[in-house]
C-alpha cells in the first residue's frame, strides 16, 4: 500500500529576471549589440533610440529639402542635424583563436543547443588554448547563464567536435589530450606517427620523465633509431596549440575594450566604454495603444488579452531597461575595485613585476558581492590603459611573499621561472630543485613543488624532457 507523505524543502532557484541580469553581467560589450536587438524584437513596448532619432532626422531632412526645393535656398544654410552613425563600418584586422574557432563552429552540423554550447567551450578556452575547467562545472554555468538542463555526455560530444576544428589540439584538457589530438590529425600510415601516438597514449609519464628503458619494454621496441624519430616528433608538437607567447600572453589576440583607465592629475579615472548601437526605450506607439484600450468603458475579452499582454511587455521592458542601467553601474563599480588594488601597475607600467597578488575575493570584499558573481563579470572583458590592452583575467593571481617581507605576484615567478629556462644549457637542463634554489638566491620564498606547479601550469616539461636528445 502506497503512503502520501509531505516534505518540506528548502532550495534556491533564480527567477528569469535573474538569469537574465547575470546573463548581461558576463556578456562583453561586443557581444551586447546582438543581446538587446534580439530583446527589442521580442517585446514590442521596446524600440532603438536611434531609430527614433533617424525618424525624426528625416522628416528634418524631407522639410530642409522642401524648403530648398520651393525657395531655392542653398544646402547647407539650415542648421544640420545629427546623422546615426554607420553600422558595422569597423571589423577588427586580426581575428582571435576564439573567433576563428566560433567562425569553424558555424559550419559543424549542430543543433541549436550544441552551439550554445560550442560557442560557452570555446568562451572558456585560456590563452594556451586549453580547457582548464571541468565538465561538470560547465554543465552547471549553462544552466545558470542559458537555463539549459544537458547531461555531461552532451557537452563531451559537443567538445570532441570541437577538438576536430583547427589548429589541431585545441580545446585540450590536459597536455597528453593535446599531443593525441595532433597526431590523430596527421597521417596514421606513418610509423613515426603510429609510434609517437603509442608512446604518448600509453607512456606518457615515462616519456615525461626520459624513462627510455621503460617505454622499449612497455612497447617492446627493437627498432631504436625509429624510436628517437618518434621522440623528436613529439618534441615538435604544438604546446600550445592557439600559439600564443608565454613572455607575451595576451598581444597576439584582439582584444575590444570594455573598459578604459585614464591617469587624470595622478588619479585614475575609470570609463565603461559602450559602443552599443542599439539603445531601447519604451515604444511610444504601443504605450498609446495600452492606454487606449485600458480607457475603453466596455472591454470584449480580446480587448481584455491584449491589456494583459501589452502591461506585461511593458514591466518586462522596464526592467530591461533597469537592468542595462545596472549591468553598467556593477561593472564599473568593479572595475574601480580592480584598479584601486592594482593601482601600481596601471600608473608605473606593464611589467607584471607591479602586479599585486589578486583573487576574487579581494574584488568581491571590496564590491560587496559574491566571488561568483565577480568570475562572472571577469570573463570575456577587458581593459585599455595607457600601457596596452589586458583582459580582466590578466590582473588575478595568487601571492607570494619575498624574504623582505614584500608579496608578489605568482606571474612574476612564472615568468622568472620561464627566463630560467629559456637561458638553461639544453644538453643540462634545470631540474626543479635547482630552480627552486636560483629563485631563493633571488629573495623569493618558494617551494620545490611550488616550481613545479607552475612550470606545469606554463605547460612546461620536466628538466629530462626539455634535454637535448643525442
Amino acid at each position: 500500500m502506497q503512503k502520501l507523505q509531505l516534505e518540506q524543502k528548502l532550495a534556491h532557484k533564480l527567477s528569469g529576471q535573474q538569469i537574465q541580469f547575470i546573463k548581461l553581467l558576463q556578456l562583453p560589450t561586443t557581444a551586447l549589440d546582438n543581446y538587446i536587438t534580439k530583446e527589442i524584437a521580442v517585446n514590442p513596448l521596446l524600440e532603438d533610440t536611434q531609430e527614433v532619432n533617424q525618424e525624426v532626422v528625416d522628416r528634418e531632412e524631407d522639410e530642409i529639402l522642401m524648403q530648398e526645393y520651393t525657395y531655392g535656398c542653398p544646402i547647407g544654410s539650415y542648421p544640420k542635424t545629427e546623422a546615426r552613425a554607420a553600422r558595422d563600418t569597423w571589423t577588427p584586422a586580426i581575428l582571435s583563436f576564439q573567433e576563428k574557432l566560433k567562425a569553424q563552429l558555424q559550419l559543424l552540423h549542430l543543433s541549436e543547443v550544441g552551439y550554445t554550447i560550442g560557442e560557452y567551450l570555446i568562451g572558456s578556452l585560456d590563452e594556451g588554448g586549453f580547457l582548464p575547467y571541468d565538465l561538470e562545472i560547465i554543465v552547471q554555468d549553462l544552466y545558470v547563464m542559458y537555463y539549459l538542463e544537458i547531461s555531461l555526455e552532451e557537452v563531451e560530444q559537443v567538445l570532441r567536435a570541437i577538438q576536430s576544428l583547427d589548429p589541431p589540439g585545441i580545446a585540450a584538457r590536459n597536455l597528453q589530450e593535446c599531443l593525441l589530438l595532433q597526431l590523430q590529425a596527421q597521417n596514421q600510415l606513418d610509423p613515426v606517427v603510429q609510434l609517437a601516438y603509442q608512446v604518448v597514449s600509453n607512456c606518457f609519464q615515462a616519456f615525461t620523465k626520459k624513462h627510455y628503458a621503460v617505454i622499449v619494454k612497455k612497447l617492446g621496441i627493437t627498432n631504436k633509431q625509429l624510436l628517437k624519430e618518434a621522440f623528436a616528433h613529439i618534441t615538435r608538437l604544438n604546446p600550445r596549440p592557439a600559439n600564443v607567447q608565454h613572455t607575451a600572453p595576451y598581444t597576439n589576440e584582439y582584444l575590444s575594450p570594455d573598459f578604459i583607465v585614464i591617469e587624470k592629475e595622478g588619479k585614475l579615472v575609470v570609463d565603461l566604454l559602450y559602443y552599443s548601437t542599439y539603445k531601447p526605450c519604451l515604444n511610444q506607439k504601443y504605450l498609446t495603444m495600452l492606454q487606449c484600450y485600458e480607457q475603453k468603458a466596455k472591454q470584449d475579452v480580446a480587448t481584455q488579452e491584449m491589456v494583459v499582454f501589452l502591461k506585461k511587455k511593458l514591466e518586462d521592458a522596464k526592467w530591461f531597461m533597469e537592468a542595462l542601467s545596472q549591468r553598467s553601474q556593477t561593472l564599473l563599480k568593479t572595475m574601480e575595485a580592480i584598479v584601486a588594488l592594482q593601482t601600481a601597475f596601471f600608473l608605473e607600467g606593464e611589467e607584471v613585476d607591479k602586479l599585486r597578488p589578486m583573487i576574487l575575493q579581494h574584488v568581491a570584499d571590496k564590491v560587496a558581492m559574491d566571488a561568483s558573481t565577480i568570475s562572472r563579470i571577469v570573463n570575456q572583458k577587458s581593459v585599455q590603459g595607457k600601457f596596452g590592452i589586458y583582459p580582466l583575467k590578466f590582473f588575478f593571481s595568487e601571492g607570494l611573499r619575498k624574504v623582505t617581507g614584500e608579496d608578489v605576484s605568482n606571474k612574476a615567478i612564472k615568468k622568472r621561472i620561464l627566463e630560467l629556462i629559456d637561458s638553461e644549457n639544453k644538453s643540462n637542463p634545470y631540474p626543479d630543485g635547482h630552480i627552486e634554489a636560483l629563485l631563493i638566491a633571488e629573495g623569493y620564498s618558494v617551494a620545490r613543488r611550488t616550481v613545479a606547479k607552475y612550470r606545469e601550469q606554463l605547460h612546461l616539461p620536466v628538466a629530462r624532457l626539455r634535454k637535448a636528445l643525442v
